[in-house]
């Protein structure tokens, strides 16, 4: 801090004889091997972090299907000691929580792994309906009355609910195909899959909610229609009770299956063993190259096209939609990574002349106390605007070499899904709120309309309902920031 303070210092005595800043010629370099050999750190801790609770999600889920359908297996093939282990209901009850971990594993910017995500539950619906088919095929004893077992095909009710039972898991692991496949035709669900991954991992989410529920909704009438039909003394039976536990657990699924508690599990298990430094890292890694893997070509671009442009430099029209941004390549200056004051963070539908007044308010407080106009990074100027999707890819490591965050928070900010991704990356990269300056846009007296806007959007925020110009920007974001 001390070097790059003396550096700056020097940088801008040297701007203020020859209009240009000036730095030591190692200087960049050094300062971008550092940030490259810690965000490469970090990508090392995001897959160790990854590794870690997927190899122990898919260790406890195999113990517990192993757990779960060994028993069915053998009562299928008539090995089933009932005497001595009691009823497989119970046992069977572990399907839930091992078949709910599966999808756990996938994260939404993991598009090959969705994929075969998708293709697993379709082969879990075929297993379980071919169970009911064979259950039929090879006349399985089923408890009738009391204490008595007769052969599946002989009994119109148990006969029923493995049909039914049979064929709502068809339809329940083939809902994406006969939805998205009605609707795009062949092939739907691989092109769903490729161009938005996010919503194809919901799709597998809610394929294990309708498999669960329907299979709990058999569970819970078949008893109640026996009971109160033909058989009244099923109740008594030792599998009339386990079937309905069985039958509420599945279809309450949802309840303890959903977003709030998926998240809460993930982050539960992503602190075993791990450090808030090391998890902090991982999140960062994640962010970079917006979800795709960041190797040192993208850092070290990161920091080649790393440019600042000084306050005293910028125009009213630059925050214009379409105003600015003309001569970007003349104003804005390379510089190392580090050596910026401030990331401006902006809603570009908020008012233009209202963010160039709250800048120049800021800036003007800020040559008072430093003796110099700020450095800033803007959007319209800093980024190449010929590679503007490789220039977003690199906006982590951009807000990264910025000393600060300066949000400019109009009524429209907290509705743009890119200023909102600024935000959540720069809290990841550090935890130090002084180093976020919020200026809330407001226009003449103590407590404008503008102002009271802006404070109620801020209240009212949710990052579902923030959107982007281009959607596919909006699911690339979300999917980054689920995965995170």
């Amino acid at each position: 801090l001390a070097r790059r303070d003396a550096s700056r210092r020097s940088a801008h005595s040297g701007r203020a004889t020859s209009g240009r800043a000036t730095s030591g010629a190692s200087e960049p370099t050094s300062m971008l091997d550092w940030t490259v050999a810690r965000l490469s750190q970090a990508r090392v801790a995001k897959q160790r972090l990854l590794v870690r609770v997927q190899l122990l999600i898919l260790a406890v889920m195999l113990v517990l299907l192993v757990w779960a359908d060994s028993p069915i297996v053998l009562y299928g093939v008539g090995c089933w000691p009932s005497e001595r282990l009691g009823v497989i209901w119970w046992p069977a009850l572990l399907n839930i929580p091992g078949v709910t971990l599966l999808p756990l594993t996938l994260r939404p910017v993991d598009t090959q792994n969705i994929r075969v995500g998708v293709l697993l539950f379709w082969a879990i619906g075929y297993t379980f309906s071919a169970f009911h088919v064979l259950s039929i095929a090879l006349d399985i004893p089923v408890p009738v009355g009391e204490a008595r077992y007769v052969g599946v095909q002989s009994d119109p009710l148990w006969l029923g609910f493995h049909v039914f039972t049979g064929c709502a898991l068809l339809v329940g692991s083939n809902l994406d195909c006969l939805v998205l496949g009605w609707r795009h035709g062949p092939g739907g669900v691989s092109r769903m899959v490729e161009a938005d991954p996010r919503q194809g991992l919901a799709w597998v989410h809610f394929k294990v909610r309708c498999i669960f529920q329907l299979l709990g909704a058999a569970l819970l009438l078949f008893p109640a229609l026996r009971v109160l039909g033909a058989d009244p003394a099923f109740a008594q039976n030792v599998n009339a009770a386990p079937m309905l536990v069985v039958g509420a657990c599945a279809f309450a699924s949802p309840l303890y299956a959903g977003p709030a508690a998926r998240g809460a599990v993930l982050s539960w298990l992503g602190r075993l063993g791990t450090t808030a430094a090391e998890r902090e890292a991982a999140v960062v890694s994640t962010l970079c190259g917006l979800g795709r893997q960041s190797d040192g070509s993208l850092l070290r671009k990161a920091g080649l096209s790393f440019r600042v442009i000084s306050f005293d430099r910028l125009r009213s029209d630059d925050f214009v939609p379409g105003g600015g941004g003309r001569d970007e390549d003349k104003r804005a200056e390379k510089a190392a990574l580090g050596d910026c004051d401030a990331f401006v963070s902006h809603a570009w539908l908020d008012n233009a002349a209202v963010k160039w007044q709250a800048l120049e308010r800021w800036a003007n407080a800020f040559q008072q106390e430093r003796g110099r106009p700020p450095t800033l990074w803007v959007d319209v100027v800093s980024i190449d605007q010929s590679a503007v999707a490789e220039s977003l890819a690199c906006l982590p490591i951009f807000l990264a070499g910025c000393e600060s965050l300066l949000v400019l928070g109009g009524p429209v900010y907290t509705s743009r899904l890119w200023c909102i991704m600024e935000i959540f990356t720069f809290l990841s990269i550090t935890t130090d709120l002084s180093r976020v300056t919020i200026v809330p846009l407001k226009g003449g007296g103590r407590r404008s309309a503008a102002e009271l806007d802006t404070l109620s959007a801020f209240s009212r925020f949710s990052v579902e309902q923030a959107t982007c110009t281009l959607d596919t920007d909006r699911e690339n974001i979300l999917s980054v920031i689920q995965s995170s």
